[in-house]
């Protein structure tokens, strides 16, 4: 299953993943364990679901968790030159369900 993960930085010390298609978080000291964390979480997440039959209660991130995911921690989101962005990362994430 090809899962969508999206990571930023939060603060000075940690990466905050999230996984659109299943409403899934993780974080970690550097990106690639943010990455590794999700995949596990994603994982676990799905196995769970399946084993105890809720496949079909599975969700995925709602608008505005999704964007309050993406502007947390950002002063100011606006087209002008003032204009500042949350650098995120988006990859896929494989998961064995």
């Amino acid at each position: 299953m090809q899962l969508t993960g999206i990571i930023k930085k939060s603060g000075d010390y940690y990466y905050v993943a999230l996984c659109l298609e299943i409403n899934v978080s993780s974080q970690g000291e550097s990106i690639e364990e943010a990455r590794k964390m999700l995949q596990e979480a994603c994982d676990e997440y799905l196995s769970y679901m399946k084993d105890v039959g809720l496949e079909g209660e599975i969700k995925s991130v709602p608008v505005d968790m999704l964007r309050e995911f993406l502007l947390d921690d950002v002063e100011c989101v606006r087209p002008s030159s003032a204009w500042v962005y949350s650098e995120s990362i988006t990859f896929e994430v494989c998961a064995s369900v």
